[in-house]
């Protein structure tokens, strides 16, 4: 990305969180919305995290790294 596009989306950015006072609830509740509002209507593909942790890897059984 150009630095033209960076800055651009952090002034869209600083633009959003100046609307909700610069509020980090208000504007997490604002996102929490809007996603809901993207979910419902089906036009875009939304990737859950898994439900379960991955078990952890038993450190006995790797070798370590040269």
């Amino acid at each position: 990305m150009s630095d033209y596009e960076i800055d651009e989306i952090r002034r869209i950015r600083r633009e959003i969180s100046a609307r909700f006072g610069h509020d980090a609830r208000k504007l997490g509740e604002y996102y929490r919305k809007l996603e809901e509002e993207y979910r419902k209507s089906g036009k875009y593909k939304f990737v859950d995290p898994p439900s379960e942790k991955p078990e952890p890897t038993k450190s006995g059984d790797e070798k370590a790294a040269d």
